[in-house]
């Protein structure tokens, strides 16, 4: 049955029409702004608000909790005492070790003191043994005057005794006189070298030259002035003991200014993890605080990593208080494996690196841990 010509050009146009609505829908879905999950991830970024948490403890001291005047959910300001300990034992530690110090510089004044007296002792001896050789070169020189008067005298008399014009006893008395003036001169000989032992030849000579045995130098002096010095390897193994006393003394001291905690910046209590007269060991967290400094992580991509290098200051958005705060970019690294896009085909976002950014964010009024705070690219 044909189909009239009129009847035709109504399909044709309802056809058309329906066509036409088709691709006009088609282009505005293609051209207007798409709200696909992808798309939405794409253009917003958002992140839990979160407050940095400080665990306090006791730095390498330990001992029995005697304050505690913070409770759970108190605010407290940096500065403000948290927690205290008992410091009886360090405090008695302090004041012995102080005592050792001081003993410690008795034994070096003592021993500094023994040391100038010996060196003076060896000045004034030294003093004396050149007065004393000055006498033995004395005693040497008339020994020698007296051996030449009693030699003469003795030649003498081996030339008059032979032919009778001596007596026997004057002849025995003159070589008696020379022998006695022999051993005389022997002993004041021997005197001078006793007394000069460690001078050098030349100081002998000028010695016999004009008997002053001034400036000589002498063993038993230089000894003795050895002696003194070495003393004073006494004196740097007690100035080694005291800085090692003084360095442990040191140590107590800050360890007694350890025995309070005090809050390290403007925080929340969280937990208290002592009570009074319990033991809390060294290094152990006694108390957990909520800081006053919060922060929030976002997810980006390679392309928009750029947009966030450090410190720079970008908008958040807070739903809750409907309101926009300043962030600051703290860091940005490459995101851990599981928060990167692994073969996902759609719109070509194969395989795609995450990056996270840490945005730090001011204290607000309002403004609370656990809020979603947003970022619009």
């Amino acid at each position: 049955m044909a189909i009239p010509q009129k009847q035709k050009r109504d399909i044709l146009r309802t056809i058309s029409g329906f066509a036409a609505a088709g691709i006009l829908a088609a282009g505005l879905i293609f051209l207007g702004n798409r709200n696909d999950a992808v798309s939405e991830a794409e253009r917003l970024k958002a992140g839990i608000l979160t407050a940095h948490e400080v665990k306090a403890a006791f730095q390498s001291v330990g001992g029995r909790l005697v304050e505690r005047p913070v409770t759970e959910g108190q605010r407290v300001r940096a500065g403000e005492l948290l927690l205290g300990i008992d410091g009886t034992d360090i405090r008695i530690s302090i004041e012995a070790q102080k005592a050792a110090i001081r003993q410690i510089d008795a034994q070096t004044a003592l021993e500094e003191e023994s040391i100038a007296l010996a060196l003076r002792e060896a000045d004034t001896n030294e003093r004396t043994l050149w007065r004393q050789i000055e006498e033995a070169e004395a005693s040497r020189k008339a020994a020698a005057a007296s051996l030449e008067s009693a030699k003469s005298d003795w030649t003498r008399a081996q030339n008059l005794y032979p032919r009778g014009a001596m007596a026997k006893s004057a002849y025995d008395q003159a070589k008696a006189a020379w022998i006695a003036a022999r051993e005389a001169l022997a002993i004041s000989e021997h005197a001078v070298k006793r007394l000069s032992i460690g001078a050098g030849n030349e100081e002998i000579k000028l010695l016999q030259k004009t008997g002053s045995a001034e400036g000589m130098h002498l063993e038993a002096i230089e000894t003795a002035r050895r002696a003194a010095q070495n003393r004073k390897h006494n004196l740097e193994n007690f100035a080694a003991t005291r800085a090692s006393l003084s360095a442990e003394l040191e140590q107590l001291r800050v360890n007694e200014t350890r025995l309070r905690i005090h809050a390290p910046e403007n925080a929340k209590v969280l937990e208290v993890l002592y009570e009074k007269g319990e033991l809390i060991g060294p290094n152990a967290p006694a108390v957990l605080l909520e800081s006053e400094r919060h922060y929030f992580d976002i997810y980006v991509s390679e392309k928009e990593i750029a947009r966030f290098a450090e410190g720079t200051t970008v908008q958040c958005f807070s739903p809750a208080l409907e309101k926009t705060l300043p962030g600051v970019v703290a860091l940005a690294e490459a995101a851990p494996d599981f928060a990167s896009l692994r073969m996902v085909r759609e719109r070509g976002q194969a395989d795609l690196t995450l990056f996270r950014v840490r945005i730090d964010v001011p204290p607000a009024e309002g403004l609370l841990p656990g809020m979603t705070l947003e970022v619009r690219l």
